[in-house]
């Protein structure tokens, strides 16, 4: 073989080693992430980025830097090491917290900072700003911080209605706000959080950070890429709730759920549509140079010995077998929770069982339900809703996305107050609810809402509304908590003079609706 040969193949060899090493880092992170890709629509293109950043990275390996000299491979182990050792506490706190985002984030810092350590062990400071994209896209795949991702959901959805309500004045249409609803003459049409272009929005903010590295622009045609992709989308789903609002006007709101989804992925078509058009504008007023061919013995990666890689895989498989080893041994000790179900009040005047409609259980995916209105002889409207999640990996998820303060909104409720919490004892149960105050129209409604987990008789409040503290979420994983099932029961009151009288009746309500159950599946 010749030396030429022999160069290529161990340049060969020496890049798969390190794509594998750099696998196993993100492995760990990217596999908990998937379950909020398949339980939240929103980030189901993460599924795809995996993917989309091996082929950048490959694209980058054909035009990378020759390797230069690392300045101090001691301190460049040491920032490896305790990186590592931090890979340990974070996965055992992500197992038992699947939904805390803050872990996830924390995660994927490690892991990127472990890449960026392999990175320039290989190729010194050249391959480090070389490689430094592709690695970084990897990050567009973690869910947002929850408070963010909300501020973000309800400015938006209040920024369409009103762009809505705008624009059929415009025509002639009469129409009124109330919060994220829009009431015209045949009904009303909400705008939810697929409405609100934040499906859209991050779909883009990934396609375009996608595009602006594979045509390598510079700085300022990614900006301007980035920024124009995110306006295109949201002015496209703006246009799709006002067309949607023409429907309820023109065919009545059965017409809505008709083309609700052709018009949402004719928005997702002409967003990415449009944003491939600008791509080919930007390309033509910069071109990129080709690359000039690489000389294997000055672009080879360092040798990366198999020691190493081996420890680093044994270090990875140690993280993961202490992290399940950790809740087994607890899970083994722990009793279970008491349960309880609630019977819904048939008897009151009024009563009307309510179905939830096939959009609403696909998205939250819950194994139990019921939901009811009546009204009572005080002339007080009432709604119940009752969910349940068996035990499993997505049931935190499930159960936490959803709540008053983030679905009533979408209906046209307005938060008027927090009341903040509240515990009960209602048949030899412990229960903590969170009280709220919303405004519809002209009405006062007072929400109690409890969110309850199958933790052990013995942890006090039962309600993960009180545990989503770091210092309870902490507390959960040093008992080894986790795949708990989840419930929650909402109960809403429209009529009494105030939240103390509110309070009273919604007790009373529970001492006769929740019963114990033998056991849970």
């Amino acid at each position: 073989m010749t030396a030429s040969g022999e160069a290529a193949k161990s340049t060969g060899g020496g890049a798969l080693w390190l794509t594998v090493l750099l696998a196993a880092l993100w492995f760990s992170t990217l596999n908990q992430l998937r379950v909020e890709w398949s339980v939240n629509a929103q980030y189901a293109y993460g599924w795809t980025v995996p993917f989309l950043a091996l082929y950048l990275f490959g694209e980058r390996w054909k035009t990378r830097p020759p390797t230069a000299s690392v300045r101090s491979w001691k301190m460049l182990a040491l920032v490896a090491a305790a990186l590592g050792l931090l890979l340990l506490p974070l996965r055992v706190m992500q197992e038992g917290a699947p939904d805390w985002r803050l872990v996830s984030w924390a995660m994927a810092g490690v892991s990127l900072a472990l890449s960026l350590c392999v990175i320039y062990g290989a190729g010194g400071r050249p391959w480090l700003r070389h490689f430094v994209w592709p690695i970084c896209f990897l990050l567009v795949a973690v869910p947002w911080p929850v408070p963010f991702e909300q501020a973000v959901i309800q400015r938006l959805m209040r920024a369409v209605a009103t762009i809505c309500v705008d624009a059929l004045g415009w025509f002639g249409i009469p129409a009124t706000q109330h919060g994220n609803v829009i009431e015209v003459s045949t009904g009303v049409v909400g705008v939810e959080e697929a409405c609100s272009g934040v499906r859209s929005l991050q779909t883009t903010l990934m396609a375009a950070l996608f595009l602006g590295e594979l045509f390598r622009f510079g700085m300022a045609r990614r900006l301007t890429l980035l920024a124009s992709g995110l306006v295109l989308a949201f002015v496209c789903n703006a246009g799709r709730a006002l067309f949607l609002v023409w429907l309820c006007v023109s065919q009545g709101t059965d017409a809505i759920a008709k083309w609700h989804d052709t018009v949402g992925l004719t928005v997702l078509i002409v967003s990415l549509g449009g944003l491939a058009v600008l791509t080919a504008a930007l390309r033509a007023r910069g071109a990129r140079a080709d690359a000039e061919p690489l000389n294997p013995s000055l672009h080879r990666p360092r040798h990366i010995s198999k020691n190493l890689l081996i420890g680093c895989a044994l270090w990875l498989l140690a993280v993961e077998g202490a992290s399940e080893l950790w809740y087994r041994a607890h899970e083994s000790r722990t009793p279970r929770a008491e349960p309880w179900s609630v019977a819904l009040p048939a008897h009151e005047a009024g009563f009307r069982e309510l179905t939830f409609p096939e959009s609403t259980r696909a998205i939250l995916r819950y194994n139990e339900a019921q939901s009811a209105t009546w009204a009572d002889a005080g002339g007080r409207q009432w709604s119940l809703v009752f969910l349940r999640w068996f035990p499993g990996r997505a049931s935190a998820q499930l159960a936490r996305s959803h709540g008053p303060e983030i679905c009533l909104p979408a209906s046209g409720a307005v938060l008027r107050s927090d009341l903040g919490l509240r515990r009960w004892q209602i048949s030899q149960t412990d229960l903590v609810t969170h009280a709220y105050i919303f405004g519809i129209r002209d009405r006062e409604m007072y929400v109690f809402y409890c969110l309850w987990e199958d933790q052990p008789p013995d942890d006090a409040p039962q309600s993960t509304r009180v545990r989503m503290t770091t210092a309870s979420r902490l507390e959960a994983v040093w008992k080894g908590r986790r795949n708990l099932g989840q419930q929650v029961l909402e109960v809403a009151v429209a009529g009494p003079r105030d939240a103390d009288e509110a309070e009273a009746e919604v007790v009373r309500l529970l001492g006769g609706v929740i019963h114990r159950k033998e056991k849970f599946p």
